[in-house]
């Protein structure tokens, strides 16, 4: 009998180690996801094996198993998603604050308040956003003359359509 509900739990052990090797290798948008799936694979396997050995109630024990770490699971990556855009927001934060060096001197500070056709072009490389950049504009002042040169250089370096506007919007007030 014993031989048997330990083939039992081995079965039960594999299927779910497969069936979640291949759900884990979907993947989820979200840590939250990616842990209910994991924890849910992994209480189904431990609770199968549990129920199977003690009350030979491997289904019930696999149920019980799976909610549980699917709760689980979720909450920690929940956890840390939160943590991650806690991170972001902390990034975003900082590099709005603090003043990008060009050569040795500020190109964009909290003080001066200026921002500078290089200060769009760093920012549009690390990727932020044309919103953000956008705001920097206008809530530093700078009033930006640009020639034809310049709106080439900064469509050469990637600037969008929408922020040369904005730079160019300037000029009106």
């Amino acid at each position: 009998m014993k031989t048997t509900t330990l083939l039992k739990f081995r079965t039960l052990t594999v299927c779910v180690t497969l069936v979640g090797m291949g759900l884990g290798g979907a993947g989820c948008e979200s840590n939250a996801g990616t842990g209910a799936i994991i924890g849910g694979l992994g209480g189904a396997a431990l609770g199968g094996g549990i129920g199977s050995m003690s009350h030979q109630r491997a289904g019930e024990g696999a149920l019980i198993g799976a909610a549980a770490g699917a709760i689980g699971g979720a909450l920690i990556g929940h956890a840390m998603d939160e943590s991650e855009k806690k991170k972001e927001r902390e990034q975003t934060s900082r590099a709005y604050s603090s003043a990008p060096a060009y050569g040795n001197a500020p190109v964009y500070s909290s003080t001066s308040g200026r921002v500078t056709k290089q200060d769009v072009i760093d920012w549009t490389a690390r990727g932020t956003s044309d919103n953000l950049i956008i705001d920097r504009i206008h809530r530093s002042g700078t009033v930006f003359q640009l020639v034809a040169v310049d709106e080439n250089q900064l469509r050469d370096a990637g600037v969008s359509e929408t922020v040369l506007r904005a730079m160019k919007d300037t000029a009106r007030r």
